[in-house]
């Protein structure tokens, strides 16, 4: 969205920074009150954020395809480890399937 201009006016991210507490606060009360409600009222609104993003995608379709990828995305998609990850990476985890004799 940026790259589309939606974050040139302050106000725009003055707006979604603070929406985003307001939501984030709210859901907090509310399960503070029902968790299930929460849950359900959380899974509402990422429904409705997916069938808005791909209405978006519909919409705009040419206009995107034109825009060129963003960097970071680029540089993930040149780099011959799709996975990042490294040998020798401590944060790798290494799960024993059974498959070898031990």
């Amino acid at each position: 969205m940026e790259s589309l201009g939606g974050d040139q006016l302050w106000f725009d991210r003055f707006l979604a920074q603070h929406a985003a507490l307001a939501y984030y606060w709210g859901l907090i009360v509310i399960y503070l009150f029902s968790p299930k409600l929460a849950y359900a009222f959380s899974e509402l609104v990422e429904l409705h954020a997916a069938d808005t993003y791909e209405q978006f995608v519909e919409t705009n379709q040419e206009l995107l395809a034109e825009l060129p990828p963003p960097m970071v995305a680029a540089a993930y998609y040149r780099n011959d480890d799709l996975y990042m990850v490294r040998a020798g990476d401590s944060r790798v985890l290494e799960f024993d399937t059974g498959d070898t004799p031990a």
